[in-house]
């Protein structure tokens, strides 16, 4: 049975963990080393213009390809510029245990309680009972009962897929710690089983363009790369449905800016069109194994974000 709004609402109210999240894209320098100065304004704009929260180190943010210790000083830095370590949630899950428990252990201390965790993702084919161990470890070693995990399931990338079993098990045994689930699966029909499933977990849509659906069956909201360039239309879709409005127009337009948005590269896609927003060609940057966008490719892009209706920032 759909959620009301007034049910998710004072769900959203009691675990302040529900709204539009952006994962962050993080900026590099001439050398390829993390830009601390960038991404500090990044996230800074990413709150001021509607995101309820930001995701550091995610798939957009390029977390994988970033070491722990590149990530703790990044961390340190964006609290130290001001940023209220609640509206961040960090990006912790590697593929060695004891890398995740460093950079878990790390950032909790910091101040940062939420973690965005992807299971291990080297190995494929492991059982439930490996994938649980794998999360119950981490839990054990970090011993820290501030600590708050958003299980993050994106099977398409990580290939490991965490099922509705693990979640059971986990939230039995760690009830304070399992605190919500970011579905980018990209299919409706999983995101609204999560919720079914475990309605006292918040659970994310990994694209925005689930979000009205993800929200009328009981979602938190959603955690989507595409708020780095779109988030006052995306969060105008969250504010309409919170309000009663009527939020399928709004929708609608969303769910057209992330077609176009993805028809490319999307990382290189949101780098490129934040280096023409703000006039930063350093944005353009990636690390490899990816590769920025050819300018002929953005310059397609922007053209068929046009057509879509998107509000490009005036550089």
């Amino acid at each position: 049975m759909a959620m009301t709004e007034t049910d998710v609402l004072e769900r959203a109210e009691q675990t302040a963990l529900a709204g539009i999240w952006a994962p962050a894209v993080t900026a590099y320098d001439e050398t390829l080393a993390p830009d601390a100065g960038m991404l500090v304004e990044q996230v800074r704009r990413l709150l001021a213009t509607g995101c309820h929260g930001v995701g550091l180190f995610g798939t957009t943010g390029e977390g994988t390809s970033l070491t722990v210790d590149e990530r703790i000083a990044l961390v340190e830095a964006v609290l130290a510029a001001g940023v209220a370590p609640d509206r961040l949630m960090v990006g912790t899950g590697c593929a060695a245990l004891s890398d995740t428990v460093r950079l878990t252990t790390a950032v909790v201390a910091l101040g940062c309680k939420r973690s965005l965790m992807l299971p291990p993702f080297y190995y494929k084919d492991v059982s439930d009972e490996g994938l649980y161990a794998s999360f119950a470890e981490v839990i054990e070693r970090v011993g820290d009962a501030r600590l708050e995990i958003i299980l993050y399931h994106f099977p398409r990338l990580s290939c490991v897929p965490i099922t509705h079993p693990v979640v059971e098990r986990l939230t039995r045994a760690y009830p304070e710690t399992i605190v919500g689930i970011k579905d980018s699966s990209g299919d409706l029909d999983s995101t609204a089983g999560f919720v079914e499933a475990f309605p006292d977990l918040a659970v994310f849509a990994g694209t925005e363009a689930l979000l009205l659906d993800a929200l009328t069956r009981g979602g938190a909201g959603s955690i989507t790369a595409s708020a780095n360039v779109n988030a006052p239309a995306i969060r105008s879709v969250y504010d309409a449905w919170a309000a009663g409005r009527d939020a399928a127009p709004l929708q609608a337009q969303i769910t057209a800016h992330r077609k176009a948005l993805q028809s490319r590269p999307m990382i290189p896609m949101l780098k490129h069109i934040l280096a023409e927003e703000l006039s930063q060609s350093a944005w353009r940057r990636v690390r490899p194994p990816l590769v920025s966008l050819p300018q002929e490719s953005g310059d397609s892009a922007r053209a068929d974000l046009s057509a879509a209706g998107f509000a490009f920032a005036a550089a």
